[in-house]
């Protein structure tokens, strides 16, 4: 079973609220073959009027899957960030190179 609703967390981690899901459209995983796994996004909105970015694996892992939120800003740096490629593999292996092992820079 599916997730129904998500944590919404604020910078220090505390919980605002909870995302309903019921109604989430999630985007990601058309086309691809049973049983391989990919990542979906939803855009939800939340009853204090903010659209939020639900992030989920498929298929999941366990009954309770996780699924996680993001705000607009959170969601916008990330695209900018992704849209440079400094996601991919060997970026991340270099900065981790740079930084004498250290892959968060």
């Amino acid at each position: 079973m599916r997730r129904t609703t998500a944590p919404i967390y604020s910078k220090n981690g505390d919980v605002l609220g909870h995302l309903d899901l019921t109604g989430a459209h999630w985007q990601g995983g058309e086309g691809v073959a049973d049983g391989v796994e990919v990542v979906e996004v939803a855009f939800v909105q939340h009853t204090d009027g903010v659209i939020y970015t639900a992030v989920r694996r498929t298929p999941p892992h366990t009954d309770e899957d996780l699924v996680m939120t993001y705000t607009p800003t959170e969601w916008r740096l990330f695209a900018a960030r992704a849209s440079t490629g400094y996601f991919d593999p060997e970026a991340v292996m270099e900065r981790h190179r740079e930084h004498g092992g250290s892959a968060t820079a």
